[in-house]
């Protein structure tokens, strides 16, 4: 494991995620109109890959709520949603911009009765909490029987050779995970990943678990991981400039450029926040109604 030291105090990030979390993740306290624009073009490709999950509808949790596109895409497929986010910048927008009802607070604030949920959704969350193993503990008692949680974190393994270096960690991002080190953590915590699902998160760091036992690995496959990470920092370490798995830096760089040019100018095309968040739910609607 891949972690911060000294690891934030509670009473550092509570001030950090309430106030200064996003502006220095973003650079903004609100989401900007491309961003929001990738949001939705990202999770429609989420929700339909997994349309068999989340076509079952029921109570959800969303975790880390962030600027609201899945709490709002959700809610138009029929969930009841429960969305949580505990940066007040964001928090509010989603309630002006997007007409949702946030609860402004951390996991740590929070106290669900018993089982509740049928599907919690932790997207780049867990990275962010100073004892992962205890927080899907408890989230785990919150699942209604045969109830799933998505977990889905930024792959330290893969940014390590795309990203420079001082470019790699982030002063929020406490334990940093690969595909391995993910399923196992939740396997610690009691929780197994989802045979219907597997092989379509295979080698990713996103993936649906419910409760179960046997998702911890064993001393030699944790062993084989921990030099496999190993090697990885020294690769990264050990070079200047970025070694992408596909093309080159350089060919990387000129490529997230044009990328952010497309999305600025398909989000003002778009219109405004709620538009574009409309327009995604009215296609997801369309498309989860047919047989």
């Amino acid at each position: 494991m891949l972690r911060n030291d000294p690891v934030p105090t509670e009473a550092e990030l509570t001030q950090f995620y309430r106030t200064a979390y996003r502006e220095s993740y973003k650079g903004a306290s609100v989401p900007r109109r491309r961003q929001v624009w990738r949001n939705l073009k990202r999770l429609d490709g989420h929700f339909r890959a997994f349309r068999d999950v989340y076509a079952k509808g029921g109570a959800w949790l969303d975790l880390g709520s962030g600027s609201g596109e899945f709490t709002f895409l959700a809610d138009r497929l029929g969930a009841q949603v429960t969305a949580v986010e505990p940066h007040l910048g964001y928090a509010a927008y989603c309630g002006e911009q997007l007409g949702l009802k946030i609860e402004g607070k951390r996991l740590e604030d929070c106290d669900f009765d018993g089982p509740r949920f049928d599907l919690i959704r932790l997207s780049h969350v867990l990275e962010h909490m100073r004892d992962p193993v205890a927080s899907l503990q408890r989230l785990a008692g919150w699942l209604r029987p045969g109830g799933v949680i998505y977990i889905e974190v930024p792959d330290i393994e893969r940014d390590a050779q795309n990203k420079l270096q001082g470019r790699l960690f982030h002063f929020g991002h406490i334990h940093n995970f690969n595909p391995v080190l993910l399923r196992h953590v939740a396997g610690l915590a009691g929780l197994v990943e989802v045979p219907a699902t597997a092989a379509r998160c295979a080698g990713r760091c996103g993936a649906f678990f419910t409760v179960g036992q046997g998702g911890a690995l064993d001393g030699a496959a944790l062993a084989a991981n921990a030099a496999r990470m190993r090697a990885v920092m020294a690769a990264h370490n050990g070079r200047r400039l970025p070694q992408p798995t596909e093309g080159t830096a350089a060919g990387q760089l000129f490529a997230r450029l044009g990328a952010r040019l497309g999305e600025s100018l398909a989000a003002a095309r778009a219109g405004t926040h709620r538009a574009m968040a409309e327009a995604a739910a009215r296609r997801l609607q369309r498309d989860f109604s047919q047989p």
